[in-house]
């Protein structure tokens, strides 16, 4: 026998050995269909060699079960995990065995319960007649599902609908035995165990009394020491979202599914004093998606602006009731206004568009109307003001209007909840009557080949077609066109002859926009036709040299298209030339500072025309620079030091020279005494034991040359 078999097994359990389920379910009683090992963990068993298993079932078909103390009860849920299998459990049963944990951590068996479905009189007996729940888990035991006629094919699609009606069974009887633990008891699926003491831990093995050779399962266990309920569980955070007479109640579906498997939803009307559930039965709400953590329950409430309040209330697996904090939430007005009626746009002047319309005088909740603008029938639309005109309001003056752009108009009525009325767009035709801005930027050349280009800045004009290039040979003359058609880009490109006594030739530009309307004209373009002659060359006259300059004057170029002048300068005649200036074409002298004595340098000049034609260079001139006397030392004092030392300074600007000292005693001459180098003092250490000394210097550079003696001073020693 089945159940003798189990006891035998069972019999022997230790703590050490016992399968424990301790981790809660999260809604599994409701969807055990689709998943799951979450009820629990069982213990990998081998039954007993009586009842043979067919070991390649094992994992198919498990048993969750559950455990919670309410320190005067036990309550005890389970739930198979497979429809075909929930349907058999209910005819064979299941076995419950409870053991005691005693102090020396064994086990002594307490009882066994083979707990079967309640039978229909069973029903009435333990449930109250108007009780529509209990119907239902009497209708999920002993129902029937709707079977293939007898002269209906047994096809896939049949196969497939018989095994959906007992999906949705399982599912709906998970449900409702999650509500209360009575239905459970019923449906066979929970025990109230309420001969139980404080403290004591409890073992609770779930049993199916199924075939095992069919069915093959493992034993499921749940422990729990009884010390009472604990906290109560709280529901987790819900949110209000606002409709049209509507009001959403989301909470997050991943938090609410660890501890809750259905809900009811209450709304109160008295600002929460009393409430009325909306839900007659548990309500769940299946996922969309895997992608879907949101629960959503919807409520139409027959007032606007109204507030509701709301508690949702999550039912556990034990028929527990979980309140959520009190949510308050109202509907809103989410109608639009009706929209305007006979729009209409019309051009007044320039950039000024008048926008009229009529509406209902009997809509009372429009705040007022928004006028938008579109460059295209399908937008987007601009707004043209920050706030809405007055309810009153039936026309509105736009005066940024393009008129070489297409303009559509619309208004929208808005309400006073911000809903938006919009009408259909009318389309404004402008009379355009101004030309484009004149045009800027005017630049060009004429290369030695008559090639010619003129650019210019592009305008700014959205509905700019083009441009069209006039020229004259005078300033004074008439400007005839250069260009067929339009160009499109500020670009024009020609060529004139270079053969001509006129060497200037004047362009300009108008822009045109795309109804013909003409800019006015741009500012005139001087451009120079190329010079292939280049000029004569300057001619050096004469030139004064000193040891610090070399002053030069010359006859300038005689070409009247001179645009400056090149002076060049180079060390030897070996030497390359580089340029010392650049010179207007009216001087004719310059001074060169920069020379150092003793050196050669040689002179030449080049005369550049305005189409950059150089002249040859000029006739050098080549000099040589006398030798440079360096500057004496000035600033020389000399003072007695209390040692009877003569300290001797002076000032000198150039570095890295060497100084002499001279020395002349009494009405001696002076001689060289001592040096020192690149230093502006020296100090006399063997000075006469008196009369009258005096101190000069000489400066000498690092090249050898020596510049003068500087003046005399004196001192009196004593």
């Amino acid at each position: 026998m089945k159940v003798n078999s189990y006891t035998h097994l069972l019999g022997r359990a230790t703590v050490q050995s016992l399968p424990f389920a301790l981790r809660p379910l999260p809604i599994a009683l409701c969807f055990l269909l689709f998943a799951s090992s979450a009820w629990g963990q069982q213990k990998k068993t081998a039954v007993s060699p009586k009842t043979p298993m067919d070991t390649s079932l094992l994992g198919k078909y498990r048993v969750g079960v559950m455990t919670k103390s309410f320190g005067d009860s036990v309550v005890v849920r389970w739930a198979p995990n497979q429809s075909s299998f929930f349907r058999q459990a209910l005819k064979s049963g299941y076995l419950l065995t409870r053991r005691s944990v005693i102090d020396n951590k064994t086990t002594k068996l307490d009882f066994q319960e083979t707990i079967l479905p309640w039978t229909l009189e069973e029903w009435l007996k333990n449930t109250a007649r108007r009780d529509t729940l209990a119907a239902a888990c009497a209708q999920l035991v002993h129902g029937k599902n709707t079977p293939i006629g007898a002269t209906e094919a047994v096809t896939l699609d049949k196969i497939l609908e018989q095994q959906n009606q007992n999906d949705l069974r399982m599912m709906v009887a998970l449900v409702l035995a999650d509500s209360h633990p009575r239905y459970a008891r019923g449906m066979a699926l929970g025990w109230v165990d309420k001969k139980v003491k404080k403290g004591v831990q409890y073992l609770y093995y779930v049993i199916p009394l199924t075939d095992p050779q069919t069915y093959p399962v493992e034993v499921a266990a749940s422990s729990v020491v009884n010390d009472g309920p604990g906290a109560p569980l709280k529901m987790v955070p819900v949110r209000p979202e606002s409709g049209e007479h509507l009001i959403k109640l989301k909470w997050n579906r991943r938090l609410a599914e660890s501890a809750f498997s259905s809900y009811h939803v209450e709304r109160s009307t008295d600002g929460g004093k009393t409430f009325r559930r909306l839900t007659k039965r548990p309500w769940i709400q299946p996922p969309a998606d895997q992608m879907d953590d949101i629960i959503q329950y919807a409520d139409s409430v027959p007032q606007n602006y109204r507030n509701y309040h709301y508690r949702i209330l999550g039912i556990t697996p034990f028929g527990e009731l979980a309140p959520s904090e009190m949510i308050v939430g109202m509907g809103v007005d989410k109608t639009p206004p009706p929209s305007v009626e006979q729009l209409n746009a019309k051009h007044l002047n320039g950039a000024k568009v008048s926008v009229t319309w009529k509406y209902p005088t009997a809509t009372g909740d429009v705040a007022g109307f928004v006028v938008a603008k579109a460059t295209n029938l399908e937008g987007p639309f601009s707004p043209l003001i920050t706030e809405p005109l007055g309810p009153a309001a039936r026309e509105f003056t736009d005066t940024t209007a393009i008129p070489y752009l297409p303009n559509y108009y619309k208004v929208i009525a808005v309400d006073t909840a911000r809903n938006l009325g919009h009408s259909l767009p009318v389309y404004c035709i402008i009379k355009d009557g101004k030309g484009p801005s004149k045009p800027k930027g005017l630049q060009g050349y004429i290369d030695s080949t008559g090639f010619v280009r003129v650019v210019w800045d592009m305008n700014p004009e959205p509905d700019l077609m083009g441009y069209r290039v006039v020229s004259a040979n005078d300033r004074k003359h008439v400007f005839t066109v250069d260009t067929k058609g339009y160009l499109a880009l500020p670009v024009y490109n020609d060529s004139v002859t270079l053969n001509t006594l006129t060497r200037k030739k004047y362009f300009r530009v108008i822009a045109y926009d795309k109804n013909y309307n003409p800019s006015e004209a741009s500012d005139i373009l001087e451009l120079i036709r190329p010079d292939k002659i280049a000029p004569t060359t300057p001619v050096i006259r004469d030139y004064v040299v000193s040891d610090t300059s070399v002053a030069l004057s010359w006859a300038p170029s005689s070409s009247d298209d001179v645009a400056y002048q090149l002076l060049l300068r180079r060390g030897k005649s070996s030497e390359r030339w580089v340029e010392l200036a650049k010179l207007t074409k009216d001087i004719s002298t310059y001074t060169d500072k920069t020379i150092k004595g003793s050196a050669e340098y040689g002179y030449a000049l080049v005369a550049v025309d305005e189409a950059g034609l150089r002249s040859e260079t000029s006739f050098p001139l080549n000099v040589q620079t006398p030798r440079i006397t360096p500057q004496k030392v000035n600033g020389i004092k000399a003072i007695v030091n209390p040692d009877n030392t003569v300290l001797v300074s002076w000032n000198y600007a150039v570095p890295n020279c060497r100084f002499v000292v001279y020395r002349a005693v009494e009405k001696e001459p002076f001689l060289s005494y001592d040096s020192v180098y690149d230093n502006r003092q020296y100090q006399d250490k063997r000075p006469p034991a008196k009369g009258i000394v005096q101190y000069a210097v000489r400066v000498i550079y690092p090249d050898g040359l020596e510049a003068s003696l500087s003046s005399v001073v004196k001192v009196a020693l004593k």
